[in-house]
């Protein structure tokens, strides 16, 4: 039965594949000065010397790197506690974790325009503000949409992934209780020793998993920090963008420089987690058959 559910999938999983390979493939070819079509034919290195000596594209790579921890780090620690409350009271309140997941399921274009209706100077808060006369005019409201710290832009990662967090360790507490962390407690452990000694170390693998996702998605983001981001403080994905908006296509082999080291970077990123993630507590034993 599962050899035929395999056969079932199989195209699936090879038209996929082959698109993504050619499309790296080509990615690749380009980046290393390989593109006929505008005459170069020289395979170099001397676009990635580019692209890595070049100040503005390590300021964007900090600063994509600088987004990316924050919000992952954030969404993990707070989805985490939302999961802890809402494995507590979940039993007495199911329809409080249906509703908590609710933000999985809108797409992060419409959070972000819904944070610069309300987060903008212009927005609803500053025009309520006004009339609670709390502040004279929108000047007087701080600067959180387009600011060079990209708050809008953390506040919507911040809303999407914290349910997300959420909803995916609730499903494990709800396995573990009973079991584990209830023998942990019947033995004289606190509520604080059973989870960091027994909980954390069972939970620690699904918490790599998830922020290897979170953060390659969070860093390589483009339209988040499209609509809400500073034009003067670009992440990596913009830069990447506005190279391949350029009309002259000699260009176009740094633009697929820049994308190759992006995706390197997020290979990079994800194995060292995952690395880690072994040598922690509980890390072990995921590789043990």
């Amino acid at each position: 039965m599962k050899k035929r559910h395999l056969l079932l999938i199989l195209p699936f999983v090879g038209l996929n594949s082959v698109v993504i390979i050619a499309a790296l493939f080509k990615s690749l070819a380009v980046s290393l000065g390989y593109y006929p079509i505008i005459g170069l034919n020289e395979v170099t290195l001397s676009y990635y010397r580019e692209v890595l000596h070049d100040h503005y594209f390590v300021q964007s790579l900090l600063y994509s790197l600088y987004l990316g921890l924050l919000a992952t780090v954030g969404a993990l620690v707070l989805g985490l506690l939302m999961a802890l409350i809402l494995e507590r009271v979940a039993g007495r309140h199911r329809f409080l974790a249906r509703l908590f997941a609710v933000p999985i399921t809108i797409p992060h274009i419409i959070v972000a325009l819904m944070i610069m209706q309300l987060l903008s100077q212009s927005g609803l808060i500053s025009r309520l503000a006004i009339h609670l006369h709390l502040i004279t005019s929108i000047d007087d409201f701080p600067l959180l949409v387009n600011d060079r710290w990209g708050i809008a832009i953390i506040v919507v990662f911040l809303y999407k992934e914290i349910p997300y967090v959420a909803v995916t360790m609730l499903a494990i507490l709800r396995q573990l209780r009973g079991s584990y962390t209830t023998a942990a407690r019947n033995l004289g452990a606190s509520r604080w020793q059973a989870f960091w000694h027994v909980t954390l170390p069972l939970i620690q693998p699904t918490l790599c998993t998830l922020f290897i996702i979170l953060f390659c998605f969070t860093f390589a983001n483009f339209e988040v920090p499209y609509i809400l981001g500073n034009p003067s403080n670009e992440t990596i994905a913009l830069t990447i963008y506005n190279q391949f908006l350029q009309p002259d296509l000699q260009s176009r082999p740094a633009a697929f420089a820049l994308n190759t080291i992006l995706s390197l970077f997020c290979l990079a990123v994800t194995l060292l987690a995952l690395l880690l993630s072994r040598l922690l507590p509980g890390g072990k034993d995921r590789y043990v058959k």
